[in-house]
């Protein structure tokens, strides 16, 4: 299904879907869904277990090969790009269940993040001080709240400081669309409101689409939402409109399929 690309260069989105799907035998996990998210917009992909969230997410990466369907980057078709291509095209993501090496520091996580962006593995440790890389590895740690444990050693984080570590790694080297898994599961109540606060201070310029079960978190940093069930998009809108829709309710705020 080739993309319109007229109409993409016109309404600039930054991340658009037609017709996209993944089929597992004969199973569709996602099924005909398209949508589309403005530059610097924060989207919010709601809906219960088994709703197709993650297996979206994983055909916008390229983590899977779409069955159907077409993705476009600001314009450009990158539905058969592989996930390199789509990393240096601005796309970056984190994961339900990320994993971080214990050994390492939190400054050398996020230094080898960003040389890893860079196409730079050859040689990278140890750095020198002035070394832009390891700038940029002190910068990240800045931007996701962790600057003060810099030589702290992964093994030694919370589970939260691990979810902000996890996310200065997606941001390496100024991703243009930002996509993260879930971001508080597994986070205590006290740590939550410091995840709102370092979502609502990303960059602006970084289009940012969420999965979360947490709905104050979801609606509190996001400005549209939409809503996946049985692996089709089933409601689209504002926070307000989609608490709104009575299907959504019945489906997902009311538990009736639970989260």
């Amino acid at each position: 299904m080739p993309l319109n690309t007229e109409q993409k260069t016109t309404t600039a989105n930054a991340l658009e879907t037609q017709g996209i799907g993944k089929r597992f035998g004969g199973f569709w996990a996602v099924k005909d869904v398209s949508f589309s998210v403005k530059p610097g917009e924060r989207r919010a992909i709601l809906g219960p277990n088994g709703a197709g969230k993650t297996s979206l997410f994983n055909i916008l990466t390229g983590d899977y090969v779409a069955s159907s369907g077409a993705i476009s980057l600001f314009g450009e078709d990158v539905t058969k790009q592989s996930i390199p291509k789509r990393i240096k095209r601005g796309l970056r993501r984190t994961y339900q269940h990320a994993y971080l090496f214990d050994g390492l520091s939190v400054c050398d996580t996020l230094f080898l993040a960003v040389a890893g962006v860079r196409g730079g593995w050859r040689q990278v440790l140890p750095v020198r001080s002035n070394d832009p890389r390891r700038e940029e590895a002190e910068r990240l740690a800045d931007v996701c709240g962790l600057a003060s444990f810099l030589d702290r050693m992964v093994l030694e984080l919370s589970h939260g400081q691990r979810r902000q570590l996890e996310i200065g790694i997606a941001l390496a080297e100024d991703p243009k669309v930002l996509l993260l898994d879930e971001p508080a599961a597994g986070l205590s109540p006290a740590e939550r409101p410091l995840l709102s606060k370092l979502l609502l201070s990303l960059p602006a310029d970084i289009t940012v689409i969420l999965i979360e079960h947490d709905m104050d978190i979801a609606f509190q940093t996001s400005e549209s939402v939409t809503v996946l069930f049985n692996g089709q998009l089933m409601a689209e809108g504002t926070p307000e409109e989609v608490m709104a829709d009575k299907d959504v309710h019945q489906i997902y705020v009311g538990g009736a399929h639970g989260h």
